[in-house]
Protein backbone atom coordinates (compact mmCIF):
# COMPACT_ATOMS: atom_id res chain seq x y z
CA UNK A 1 0.00 0.00 0.00
CA UNK A 2 3.21 2.21 0.16
CA UNK A 3 2.51 5.20 -2.31
CA UNK A 4 -1.23 4.69 -2.69
CA UNK A 5 -3.71 7.15 -0.73
CA UNK A 6 -6.59 6.57 1.99
CA UNK A 7 -8.94 9.26 2.44
CA UNK A 8 -6.72 12.44 2.29
CA UNK A 9 -3.73 10.49 4.05
CA UNK A 10 -0.77 9.35 1.22
CA UNK A 11 1.29 6.44 2.55
CA UNK A 12 4.76 6.43 2.35
CA UNK A 13 6.30 3.72 4.80
CA UNK A 14 5.39 0.87 7.05
CA UNK A 15 6.49 1.21 10.66
CA UNK A 16 4.76 -2.17 12.15
CA UNK A 17 2.39 -4.88 12.16
CA UNK A 18 0.40 -6.56 14.57
CA UNK A 19 -2.98 -9.23 15.22
CA UNK A 20 -5.43 -6.00 14.66
CA UNK A 21 -3.43 -4.43 11.89
CA UNK A 22 -0.58 -2.51 9.84
CA UNK A 23 0.49 1.21 10.82
CA UNK A 24 2.11 3.19 8.48
CA UNK A 25 3.38 6.47 8.60
CA UNK A 26 1.56 8.74 6.09
CA UNK A 27 0.86 12.71 5.23
CA UNK A 28 -1.64 14.63 5.19
CA UNK A 29 -2.13 15.86 1.80
CA UNK A 30 -4.05 19.10 2.83
CA UNK A 31 -1.85 20.28 5.51
CA UNK A 32 1.32 18.47 4.76
CA UNK A 33 1.11 17.22 8.46
CA UNK A 34 2.48 14.01 9.47
CA UNK A 35 0.23 11.22 10.74
CA UNK A 36 0.44 7.28 11.80
CA UNK A 37 -2.54 5.67 10.16
CA UNK A 38 -3.58 2.37 11.30
CA UNK A 39 -5.02 -0.05 8.58
CA UNK A 40 -7.56 -3.26 10.48
CA UNK A 41 -7.06 -6.34 8.58
CA UNK A 42 -9.55 -7.05 5.58
CA UNK A 43 -10.92 -10.14 8.02
CA UNK A 44 -12.03 -7.79 10.29
CA UNK A 45 -13.28 -5.05 8.23
CA UNK A 46 -15.50 -7.54 6.62
CA UNK A 47 -17.28 -8.02 10.16
CA UNK A 48 -19.85 -5.52 10.11
CA UNK A 49 -20.95 -6.17 13.97
CA UNK A 50 -17.07 -5.46 14.85
CA UNK A 51 -16.51 -2.83 12.84
CA UNK A 52 -19.53 -1.07 13.70
CA UNK A 53 -17.92 -1.54 17.73
CA UNK A 54 -14.67 -0.02 16.13
CA UNK A 55 -16.07 2.69 14.81
CA UNK A 56 -17.97 3.53 18.12
CA UNK A 57 -15.22 3.00 20.11
CA UNK A 58 -12.54 5.68 18.07
CA UNK A 59 -15.06 8.20 18.23
CA UNK A 60 -14.98 8.29 21.55
CA UNK A 61 -11.08 7.90 22.09
CA UNK A 62 -10.59 10.56 19.48
CA UNK A 63 -12.91 13.34 21.81
CA UNK A 64 -9.61 12.47 24.51
CA UNK A 65 -7.53 15.66 24.40
CA UNK A 66 -5.08 15.24 26.64
CA UNK A 67 -1.14 15.75 27.11
CA UNK A 68 -0.32 11.79 27.53
CA UNK A 69 -2.84 10.51 25.09
CA UNK A 70 -2.02 10.27 21.47
CA UNK A 71 -4.02 11.67 19.27
CA UNK A 72 -6.54 10.46 17.01
CA UNK A 73 -7.49 12.74 13.88
CA UNK A 74 -9.42 10.90 11.31
CA UNK A 75 -11.42 7.95 11.16
CA UNK A 76 -12.45 6.41 7.94
CA UNK A 77 -12.79 4.00 4.86
CA UNK A 78 -11.54 4.50 1.10
CA UNK A 79 -12.21 1.55 -1.01
CA UNK A 80 -13.51 -0.97 1.40
CA UNK A 81 -10.21 -0.36 3.57
CA UNK A 82 -10.56 0.52 7.27
CA UNK A 83 -8.06 2.80 8.72
CA UNK A 84 -7.87 6.08 11.45
CA UNK A 85 -5.08 8.12 11.76
CA UNK A 86 -3.48 9.47 14.59
CA UNK A 87 -0.58 11.29 16.00
CA UNK A 88 2.60 10.58 14.58
CA UNK A 89 5.58 10.23 17.36
CA UNK A 90 9.28 8.45 16.27
CA UNK A 91 10.27 6.77 19.69
CA UNK A 92 8.94 4.27 21.74
CA UNK A 93 9.76 3.15 25.50
CA UNK A 94 10.84 -0.30 23.71
CA UNK A 95 13.50 1.16 22.26
CA UNK A 96 14.57 3.41 25.53
CA UNK A 97 14.63 -0.56 27.24
CA UNK A 98 16.76 -1.36 25.00
CA UNK A 99 19.84 0.38 26.42
CA UNK A 100 19.17 -1.50 29.97
CA UNK A 101 17.13 0.52 32.96
CA UNK A 102 15.68 3.54 33.08
CA UNK A 103 17.28 6.33 35.31
CA UNK A 104 14.73 6.04 38.72
CA UNK A 105 14.06 9.94 38.44
CA UNK A 106 12.93 9.45 34.46
CA UNK A 107 11.35 5.93 35.14
CA UNK A 108 8.53 7.56 37.84
CA UNK A 109 8.21 10.48 35.89
CA UNK A 110 7.49 8.38 32.60
CA UNK A 111 5.08 6.14 34.69
CA UNK A 112 3.21 9.59 35.90
CA UNK A 113 2.92 10.74 32.45
CA UNK A 114 1.44 7.43 31.39
CA UNK A 115 -0.66 6.76 35.05
CA UNK A 116 -2.35 10.78 34.07
CA UNK A 117 -2.79 9.34 30.36
CA UNK A 118 -4.76 6.21 31.42
CA UNK A 119 -6.90 8.38 34.27
CA UNK A 120 -8.13 9.88 31.12
CA UNK A 121 -9.10 6.75 29.27
CA UNK A 122 -10.42 5.74 31.79
CA UNK A 123 -12.79 8.66 32.83
CA UNK A 124 -13.79 8.09 29.20
CA UNK A 125 -15.16 4.61 30.06
CA UNK A 126 -12.51 2.90 28.11
CA UNK A 127 -9.89 0.40 29.01
CA UNK A 128 -6.82 -0.07 27.31
CA UNK A 129 -5.75 -3.56 27.92
CA UNK A 130 -2.65 -3.80 25.92
CA UNK A 131 -0.19 -0.99 28.11
CA UNK A 132 3.51 -2.12 27.35
CA UNK A 133 6.59 -0.20 26.73
CA UNK A 134 5.96 -0.40 22.51
CA UNK A 135 2.46 1.51 22.90
CA UNK A 136 4.72 4.45 25.12
CA UNK A 137 5.70 6.97 22.84
CA UNK A 138 7.50 10.29 23.31
CA UNK A 139 7.58 13.57 21.97
CA UNK A 140 10.10 15.95 20.48
CA UNK A 141 9.98 17.90 25.00
CA UNK A 142 10.66 13.57 25.64
CA UNK A 143 6.68 13.46 27.18
CA UNK A 144 5.24 10.07 27.34
CA UNK A 145 2.17 9.41 25.59
CA UNK A 146 -0.50 6.03 25.26
CA UNK A 147 -0.83 5.46 22.17
CA UNK A 148 -2.69 2.03 19.85
CA UNK A 149 -5.98 1.70 21.33
CA UNK A 150 -6.28 -1.44 18.80
CA UNK A 151 -7.56 -3.70 21.60
CA UNK A 152 -9.65 -1.44 23.87
CA UNK A 153 -12.84 -2.04 25.04
CA UNK A 154 -15.23 0.70 26.02
CA UNK A 155 -16.99 -0.53 29.48
CA UNK A 156 -20.43 -0.34 28.19
CA UNK A 157 -19.89 -2.20 24.96
CA UNK A 158 -19.74 -6.19 24.03
CA UNK A 159 -16.25 -7.84 24.00
CA UNK A 160 -14.37 -7.02 20.59
CA UNK A 161 -13.08 -10.74 21.24
CA UNK A 162 -14.67 -13.43 20.97
CA UNK A 163 -15.40 -15.63 24.16
CA UNK A 164 -12.00 -17.62 25.63
CA UNK A 165 -9.59 -15.48 23.68
CA UNK A 166 -6.64 -13.69 25.24
CA UNK A 167 -6.15 -10.35 24.02
CA UNK A 168 -3.19 -9.01 25.46
CA UNK A 169 0.48 -9.38 25.43
CA UNK A 170 1.60 -12.10 27.88
CA UNK A 171 4.63 -10.14 29.24
CA UNK A 172 2.51 -7.29 30.66
CA UNK A 173 -0.90 -9.11 30.99
CA UNK A 174 -2.69 -9.13 34.67
CA UNK A 175 -4.10 -12.56 35.97
CA UNK A 176 -7.62 -11.55 35.45
CA UNK A 177 -7.08 -11.55 31.53
CA UNK A 178 -5.10 -15.08 31.29
CA UNK A 179 -8.54 -16.24 32.63
CA UNK A 180 -10.45 -14.18 30.37
CA UNK A 181 -12.39 -12.82 33.51
CA UNK A 182 -14.40 -9.63 33.49
CA UNK A 183 -11.90 -6.82 33.43
CA UNK A 184 -12.31 -3.03 35.01
CA UNK A 185 -9.36 -0.24 34.72
CA UNK A 186 -7.28 -2.75 37.76
CA UNK A 187 -6.15 -4.36 35.11
CA UNK A 188 -4.12 -1.47 33.35
CA UNK A 189 -2.83 -0.57 36.42
CA UNK A 190 -1.43 -4.13 36.67
CA UNK A 191 0.25 -3.62 32.96
CA UNK A 192 1.45 -0.08 33.80
CA UNK A 193 3.48 -1.79 37.48
CA UNK A 194 5.07 -4.25 35.14
CA UNK A 195 6.23 -1.55 32.72
CA UNK A 196 7.61 0.55 36.00
CA UNK A 197 8.89 -2.49 36.77
CA UNK A 198 10.84 -3.18 33.74
CA UNK A 199 11.77 0.44 33.94
CA UNK A 200 13.64 0.05 37.17
CA UNK A 201 15.15 -3.46 37.14
CA UNK A 202 15.63 -4.06 33.19
CA UNK A 203 13.22 -6.95 32.30
CA UNK A 204 9.49 -7.43 33.44
CA UNK A 205 8.94 -9.30 36.92
CA UNK A 206 8.07 -12.25 35.03
CA UNK A 207 9.23 -14.08 31.73
CA UNK A 208 9.66 -17.65 30.23
CA UNK A 209 10.68 -19.66 27.70
CA UNK A 210 6.85 -20.01 26.30
CA UNK A 211 3.88 -18.60 26.70
CA UNK A 212 1.90 -20.23 28.54
CA UNK A 213 4.66 -20.60 31.61
CA UNK A 214 4.56 -16.30 31.55
CA UNK A 215 0.70 -16.56 31.93
CA UNK A 216 1.49 -19.08 34.75
CA UNK A 217 3.98 -17.32 36.41
CA UNK A 218 1.84 -13.80 36.07
CA UNK A 219 -1.61 -15.91 37.52
CA UNK A 220 0.56 -17.77 41.05
CA UNK A 221 3.89 -16.14 41.26
CA UNK A 222 4.61 -13.63 43.51
CA UNK A 223 7.36 -10.91 42.14
CA UNK A 224 10.61 -10.33 43.70
CA UNK A 225 10.74 -6.64 44.78
CA UNK A 226 12.68 -4.41 42.69
CA UNK A 227 15.39 -3.14 45.59
CA UNK A 228 16.80 -6.58 45.24
CA UNK A 229 18.02 -6.07 42.26
CA UNK A 230 18.40 -2.19 42.40
CA UNK A 231 18.96 -1.19 46.13
CA UNK A 232 19.02 2.30 44.88
CA UNK A 233 14.77 1.93 44.42
CA UNK A 234 13.21 3.89 47.26
CA UNK A 235 11.33 1.70 49.33
CA UNK A 236 7.89 3.99 48.88
CA UNK A 237 8.67 3.36 45.14
CA UNK A 238 8.88 -0.80 45.09
CA UNK A 239 5.95 -0.54 47.69
CA UNK A 240 3.84 1.21 45.53
CA UNK A 241 5.49 -1.50 42.29
CA UNK A 242 4.53 -4.39 44.57
CA UNK A 243 1.01 -3.28 45.08
CA UNK A 244 0.30 -2.28 41.60
CA UNK A 245 1.31 -6.02 40.72
CA UNK A 246 -0.57 -7.68 43.72
CA UNK A 247 -2.48 -10.92 41.96
CA UNK A 248 -6.11 -9.59 42.79
CA UNK A 249 -7.67 -6.73 41.73
CA UNK A 250 -8.74 -5.76 45.26
CA UNK A 251 -5.35 -5.46 46.57
CA UNK A 252 -4.20 -2.76 44.07
CA UNK A 253 -4.97 0.59 44.24
CA UNK A 254 -8.40 1.36 43.33
CA UNK A 255 -7.97 3.61 40.58
CA UNK A 256 -5.45 5.03 37.87
CA UNK A 257 -5.81 8.93 39.55
CA UNK A 258 -4.50 7.06 43.13
CA UNK A 259 -1.41 5.77 41.06
CA UNK A 260 -0.88 8.97 39.20
CA UNK A 261 -0.40 11.14 43.21
CA UNK A 262 1.35 8.48 44.66
CA UNK A 263 3.87 8.76 41.83
CA UNK A 264 3.64 12.40 41.52
CA UNK A 265 4.52 12.70 45.60
CA UNK A 266 7.47 10.07 45.05
CA UNK A 267 8.96 12.45 41.96
CA UNK A 268 8.57 15.37 44.47
CA UNK A 269 10.68 13.47 46.87
CA UNK A 270 13.20 12.55 44.50
CA UNK A 271 13.55 16.25 43.20
CA UNK A 272 13.90 17.31 47.24
CA UNK A 273 16.37 15.07 47.74
CA UNK A 274 18.51 15.11 44.35
CA UNK A 275 18.19 11.63 43.67
CA UNK A 276 21.51 11.32 42.33
CA UNK A 277 22.29 9.10 39.43
CA UNK A 278 22.35 5.81 40.12
CA UNK A 279 26.21 5.02 40.41
CA UNK A 280 25.93 6.37 43.84
CA UNK A 281 23.72 5.47 46.42
CA UNK A 282 20.29 7.98 47.09
CA UNK A 283 19.52 9.97 50.84
CA UNK A 284 17.78 7.77 52.63
CA UNK A 285 14.64 8.54 55.09
CA UNK A 286 14.28 7.72 58.59
CA UNK A 287 12.38 4.75 57.61
CA UNK A 288 14.59 3.41 54.84
CA UNK A 289 17.89 4.08 57.20
CA UNK A 290 15.90 2.13 59.77
CA UNK A 291 15.12 -0.69 56.91
CA UNK A 292 19.01 -0.72 56.14
CA UNK A 293 20.06 -0.51 59.87
CA UNK A 294 18.14 -3.81 60.68
CA UNK A 295 19.22 -5.52 57.27
CA UNK A 296 22.50 -4.31 58.75
CA UNK A 297 22.38 -5.83 62.44
CA UNK A 298 20.62 -8.95 60.98
CA UNK A 299 23.90 -9.73 58.66
CA UNK A 300 26.14 -9.22 61.71
CA UNK A 301 24.41 -11.21 63.84
CA UNK A 302 24.20 -13.83 61.39
CA UNK A 303 28.11 -13.72 61.08
CA UNK A 304 28.52 -14.00 64.73
CA UNK A 305 26.63 -16.60 64.87
CA UNK A 306 28.57 -18.39 62.52
CA UNK A 307 32.06 -17.53 63.23
CA UNK A 308 31.06 -18.67 67.31
CA UNK A 309 29.52 -22.07 65.73
CA UNK A 310 33.09 -22.32 63.88
CA UNK A 311 34.99 -21.65 67.25
CA UNK A 312 32.89 -24.29 68.84
CA UNK A 313 33.43 -26.60 66.44
CA UNK A 314 37.75 -25.66 66.21
CA UNK A 315 37.48 -26.25 70.52
CA UNK A 316 35.69 -29.34 70.01
CA UNK A 317 37.99 -30.75 67.62
CA UNK A 318 40.72 -29.73 69.55
CA UNK A 319 39.31 -31.05 72.91
CA UNK A 320 38.90 -33.96 70.99
CA UNK A 321 42.01 -34.51 69.88
CA UNK A 322 43.87 -34.05 73.19
CA UNK A 323 41.24 -36.71 74.77
CA UNK A 324 42.12 -39.51 72.05
CA UNK A 325 45.83 -38.31 72.48
CA UNK A 326 46.20 -38.94 75.58
CA UNK A 327 43.56 -41.97 75.74
CA UNK A 328 45.85 -43.81 72.85
CA UNK A 329 49.18 -43.08 74.15
CA UNK A 330 51.27 -45.85 75.41
CA UNK A 331 54.23 -46.46 77.53
CA UNK A 332 56.46 -46.02 74.58
CA UNK A 333 55.24 -42.82 73.79
CA UNK A 334 55.52 -41.16 77.14
CA UNK A 335 59.16 -42.92 77.29
CA UNK A 336 60.23 -41.24 73.94
CA UNK A 337 58.67 -37.78 75.15
CA UNK A 338 60.71 -38.16 78.29
CA UNK A 339 63.72 -38.93 76.70
CA UNK A 340 63.41 -35.89 73.96
CA UNK A 341 62.95 -33.64 76.95
CA UNK A 342 65.75 -34.61 79.05
CA UNK A 343 68.33 -32.90 76.93
CA UNK A 344 66.58 -29.95 76.94
CA UNK A 345 65.47 -29.89 80.72
CA UNK A 346 66.22 -32.53 83.36
CA UNK A 347 63.00 -31.53 85.91
CA UNK A 348 60.32 -31.77 82.81
CA UNK A 349 62.34 -35.15 81.72
CA UNK A 350 62.17 -36.49 85.40
CA UNK A 351 58.08 -35.31 85.83
CA UNK A 352 57.67 -36.86 82.43
CA UNK A 353 59.58 -40.04 83.65
CA UNK A 354 57.11 -40.31 87.00
CA UNK A 355 53.89 -39.98 84.83
CA UNK A 356 55.19 -43.12 82.74
CA UNK A 357 55.81 -44.76 86.10
CA UNK A 358 52.36 -43.69 87.39
CA UNK A 359 50.45 -44.79 84.48
CA UNK A 360 51.61 -47.92 82.88
CA UNK A 361 53.93 -49.44 86.48
CA UNK A 362 54.14 -52.70 84.80
CA UNK A 363 55.10 -52.14 81.59
CA UNK A 364 58.86 -52.84 80.89
CA UNK A 365 59.22 -48.91 79.44
CA UNK A 366 58.59 -48.52 83.24
CA UNK A 367 61.49 -50.16 84.26
CA UNK A 368 63.70 -48.14 82.41
CA UNK A 369 61.71 -45.23 83.72
CA UNK A 370 62.95 -45.89 87.00
CA UNK A 371 66.35 -46.28 86.46
CA UNK A 372 66.74 -42.71 84.75
CA UNK A 373 65.01 -41.11 87.79
CA UNK A 374 67.12 -42.81 89.88
CA UNK A 375 70.14 -41.74 87.72
CA UNK A 376 68.98 -38.14 87.76
CA UNK A 377 68.70 -37.68 90.71
CA UNK A 378 71.71 -39.05 91.95
CA UNK A 379 73.51 -36.62 89.24
CA UNK A 380 71.62 -33.78 90.83
CA UNK A 381 73.12 -34.87 94.50
CA UNK A 382 76.34 -34.81 93.31
CA UNK A 383 76.59 -31.37 91.11
CA UNK A 384 78.32 -28.64 93.24
CA UNK A 385 75.65 -27.01 95.29
CA UNK A 386 73.17 -29.65 94.31
CA UNK A 387 70.63 -30.80 96.13
CA UNK A 388 69.62 -33.79 97.55
CA UNK A 389 67.68 -36.62 95.28
CA UNK A 390 63.93 -35.65 94.36
CA UNK A 391 65.04 -32.12 95.45
CA UNK A 392 64.07 -30.55 92.05
CA UNK A 393 60.92 -31.89 90.70
CA UNK A 394 59.29 -32.81 93.78
CA UNK A 395 56.05 -32.48 94.21
CA UNK A 396 54.93 -31.18 97.90
CA UNK A 397 54.45 -34.48 100.04
CA UNK A 398 57.82 -34.75 99.50
CA UNK A 399 59.08 -31.52 100.28
CA UNK A 400 57.06 -31.96 103.60
CA UNK A 401 58.97 -35.14 104.61
CA UNK A 402 62.49 -33.37 104.14
CA UNK A 403 61.17 -30.57 105.71
CA UNK A 404 60.18 -33.46 109.11
CA UNK A 405 63.58 -35.36 108.77
CA UNK A 406 65.15 -32.18 108.73
CA UNK A 407 63.64 -30.83 111.68
CA UNK A 408 64.82 -34.28 113.18
CA UNK A 409 68.02 -33.46 112.68
CA UNK A 410 67.60 -30.05 114.24
CA UNK A 411 66.17 -31.25 117.45
CA UNK A 412 69.59 -33.47 117.78
CA UNK A 413 71.59 -30.42 117.18
CA UNK A 414 69.73 -28.28 120.41
CA UNK A 415 70.51 -31.44 122.52
CA UNK A 416 74.02 -31.58 121.51
CA UNK A 417 74.09 -27.73 122.30
CA UNK A 418 72.40 -28.39 125.79
CA UNK A 419 74.97 -30.86 126.44
CA UNK A 420 77.47 -28.99 125.47
CA UNK A 421 79.23 -30.68 122.47
CA UNK A 422 79.01 -27.50 120.13
CA UNK A 423 81.40 -28.95 117.62
CA UNK A 424 79.15 -32.03 117.22
CA UNK A 425 75.71 -29.47 116.90
CA UNK A 426 78.15 -27.65 114.47
CA UNK A 427 78.08 -30.97 112.39
CA UNK A 428 74.65 -31.05 112.34
CA UNK A 429 73.69 -27.59 111.22
CA UNK A 430 75.91 -27.79 108.29
CA UNK A 431 74.60 -31.24 106.97
CA UNK A 432 70.98 -29.45 107.28
CA UNK A 433 72.19 -26.40 105.74
CA UNK A 434 73.51 -28.31 102.60
CA UNK A 435 71.51 -31.13 102.14
CA UNK A 436 67.79 -29.87 103.33
CA UNK A 437 68.79 -26.15 101.93
CA UNK A 438 65.01 -26.16 100.29
CA UNK A 439 63.18 -26.76 103.37
CA UNK A 440 62.80 -23.98 105.99
CA UNK A 441 65.13 -25.84 108.67
CA UNK A 442 68.30 -25.04 106.22
CA UNK A 443 67.88 -21.21 106.77
CA UNK A 444 67.47 -22.17 110.48
CA UNK A 445 70.67 -24.12 110.71
CA UNK A 446 72.75 -21.61 108.95
CA UNK A 447 71.31 -19.19 111.32
CA UNK A 448 72.00 -21.34 114.34
CA UNK A 449 75.62 -22.14 113.09
CA UNK A 450 75.93 -18.44 113.35
CA UNK A 451 75.08 -17.80 116.58
CA UNK A 452 77.59 -20.74 117.78
CA UNK A 453 80.10 -19.16 115.99
CA UNK A 454 79.30 -15.96 118.02
CA UNK A 455 79.24 -17.84 121.32
CA UNK A 456 82.48 -19.37 120.72
CA UNK A 457 84.09 -17.51 118.31
CA UNK A 458 87.57 -19.13 119.17
CA UNK A 459 87.40 -22.66 120.61
CA UNK A 460 86.07 -24.50 118.64
CA UNK A 461 88.26 -26.90 115.94
CA UNK A 462 87.11 -25.92 112.51
CA UNK A 463 86.96 -27.56 108.75
CA UNK A 464 89.29 -25.95 106.31
CA UNK A 465 85.39 -25.06 105.00
CA UNK A 466 84.51 -23.33 107.90
CA UNK A 467 87.64 -20.73 107.77
CA UNK A 468 86.80 -19.97 104.35
CA UNK A 469 83.44 -18.87 105.41
CA UNK A 470 84.53 -16.66 107.83
CA UNK A 471 84.86 -13.72 105.53
CA UNK A 472 81.23 -14.04 104.56
CA UNK A 473 80.45 -13.68 108.69
CA UNK A 474 82.11 -10.54 109.16
CA UNK A 475 79.76 -8.85 106.49
CA UNK A 476 76.79 -10.87 107.93
CA UNK A 477 73.69 -8.97 109.89
CA UNK A 478 73.93 -8.81 113.27
CA UNK A 479 71.86 -11.66 115.16
CA UNK A 480 68.27 -11.19 116.84
CA UNK A 481 67.93 -10.77 120.02
CA UNK A 482 66.32 -14.14 120.80
CA UNK A 483 66.79 -17.36 119.59
CA UNK A 484 63.98 -19.49 118.15
CA UNK A 485 62.54 -22.23 119.87
CA UNK A 486 64.06 -25.57 118.98
CA UNK A 487 62.02 -27.40 116.82
CA UNK A 488 59.90 -30.64 117.97
CA UNK A 489 60.98 -33.95 116.62
CA UNK A 490 57.96 -35.81 114.47
CA UNK A 491 55.57 -37.77 116.55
Amino acid sequence: MIGTTLGRFRIEAQISSGGMGTIYRGTDVETGQVVALKVLQPSLAADRSFLQRFRREVHVLSGIQHPNVVRIYDVGADDGVQYYAMEHLEKSLAEVLREGPVPIERAVRIASQVARGLMAVHDAGVRHRDVKPSNILFDAEGNAKIADFGIAKISDATRMTQTGVIVGTPSYMAPEQVDSQALDPRADIYSLGVVLYEMLVGRPPFDGRTTLEILRKHRYTLPESPKSFRPQVPSALAHLVLSMLAKSPKQRPDSMALVADALDHIERNLERRGMPRDEASPELSSSEQTERYERIAACVIRWAKAAAAVVALAALAYGGYRVISHLTRGPADYLRDAEAAEARDAADALRRYEALVGRYPDAPEAGTARERIRALQEEERRRPGGSAPGLFGASGHTLAIRAQIAAIHCSRAEKAVAAGDIEHARQIYRMVRQVFADTPWGLRADHRLYLLDAMDPGGAKRRPEDAREEPEKENAPAPPSHEPPAPEPPR
